[in-house]
């Protein structure tokens, strides 16, 4: 009884380990001012139950920014410009990727989710990851979207 309380815990923790940050939220730089050459950017992540356990790991410019549990949410400045960002997890063997040309002192929402053709790939195991990551170019766990296009402050 006690190995089965062990393994418990530790599968438990297994499962948190890959959540992610659930409060990655940068508090001081929303109440800086956005520098003028600057955008800002905030990146959240839904609270769908889909891919709940999974981190979505976020890269701005092949820089990791982010791991963002589900509900979890960050925010950064980048220069203005074109941004390739992309979305994925260590578990799946794609990833999903836009471009994003930002405006110097705009703000941008990006909203991370799970895509439902992994999700439904994934109850067939690595074969069926393999097989969606192969028919989609931008596939992975998760996507990301703009939902709030640049707007000056």
């Amino acid at each position: 009884m006690r190995h089965l309380k062990f393994i418990g815990v530790v599968l438990i923790g297994a499962i948190l380990a890959g959540c992610g940050s659930h409060d990655a939220e940068n508090a001081g730089l929303a109440k800086m001012p956005l520098r003028t050459s600057d955008a800002r950017l905030k990146i959240y992540r839904t609270d769908a139950l889909e891919s709940a356990g999974d981190a979505a790991r976020v890269k701005i410019d092949g820089r990791e920014v982010a791991s963002l549990g589900s509900g979890g949410s960050t925010m950064l400045d980048v220069p203005a410009g074109l941004h390739k960002i992309v979305v994925d997890t260590p578990l799946h063997p794609n990833v999903y990727e836009i471009s994003l040309a930002t405006k110097a002192g705009a703000h941008y929402a990006l909203e991370v989710s799970p895509r439902s053709a992994a999700t439904v790939a994934r109850m067939f195991g690595v074969v069926g990851m393999l097989a969606e990551s192969a028919a989609n170019q931008n596939g992975g766990e998760f996507q990301i979207r703009v939902v709030e296009p640049g707007e000056k402050t």
